[in-house]
Parts: structure tokens; C-alpha cells; sequence
């Protein structure tokens, strides 16, 4: 089984690049909260999550471009749907948690406008990282469907 062409040289190089940035942004963020808010366990969301998500995040999605180069059977399609799950997991939780949630503790006690901006970039960039990797994803599943073919 060849790999697809959108996933050789350059450009998979451009297709890891625009979903491992924000990740990366969001790697950035926790890394300030640690600095901020001490190495505590009491502000895990903030602090671990991101950061040990987004290493997850990375580490799956290279796993996944790694065996998208193999001939798949049964058992490397499921390594490859469970490794899948990482990064749009991570991306749910930025836009979920970093996002919905900045925007509710913006709006509900005072009105935070600095709080519901950082919301909403919190979403856009979830909703960049969650759209990049299905993009890859559906790569994968249409050159596997003209193969079959």
C-alpha cells in the first residue's frame, strides 16, 4: 500500500506543521500557568493538562503518520483509531474547557471582557487543531478508498 501524496515530503511537513502549532500554543500556555500558579495539583486544568496533553497530542499524532505508511491490517487500524482519538481529544479539552469555560467564568460573576476574548481565541484554536487533523484523517480514508478500488 503506497502512502498518499498530500502525506510525503513538504507538504506533510506543512500538514504537521499547521496541526503541531497549536498545539504547541496550547503547551506554551500551560507552561505559563506553571510559572504563575506553582507546580500545585490544585490547578491541574490549567497547569498539567495542557501540557502533558499536548505532549500526548504530539506523540499520537507522529505514531499515527508513522503507521498511516504501513500496510494496514486489523490490528494496526485499531492503533491507528485509538492513537487518532488523542489529538481530537486534546483539542476538545481547548475548546471545552480553555474556551467555553474562560467565556462562562467571564460572563457569569463579572463582566471580564479580556476573559471572554481569551475564551473565544481558546476556541478558534481548538477548532484549528481539531480541523487540521481531521483533514489528514480524511486524507488517509480517501486514498485508502481509490485503492480499494
Amino acid at each position: 500500500m503506497t502512502v498518499p501524496g498530500e502525506l510525503i515530503g513538504a507538504n506533510a511537513d506543512r500538514l504537521a506543521a499547521k496541526v503541531l502549532a497549536p498545539i504547541v500554543a496550547v503547551m506554551i500556555y500551560g507552561t505559563y500557568k506553571f510559572i504563575s500558579l506553582g507546580i500545585s495539583s490544585d490547578h491541574y486544568l490549567y497547569t498539567y493538562t495542557p501540557v502533558l496533553g499536548g505532549l500526548a497530542a504530539i506523540v499520537g499524532f507522529f505514531v499515527y503518520l508513522h503507521f498511516v505508511s504501513r500496510p494496514r491490517d486489523i490490528r494496526w487500524k485499531n492503533l491507528l483509531i485509538s492513537l487518532g482519538f488523542l489529538p481530537y481529544f486534546f483539542s476538545l479539552y481547548v475548546m471545552s474547557f480553555l474556551g467555553v469555560y474562560t467565556i462562562y467564568t467571564g460572563v457569569i460573576p463579572t463582566l471580564a471582557i479580556w476573559s471572554i476574548i481569551m475564551g473565544v481565541f481558546w476556541i478558534a484554536v481548538g477548532y484549528r487543531m481539531l480541523n487540521q487533523f481531521y483533514l489528514i484523517t480524511e486524507i488517509v480514508r480517501r486514498h485508502d478508498e481509490l485503492a480499494h478500488r
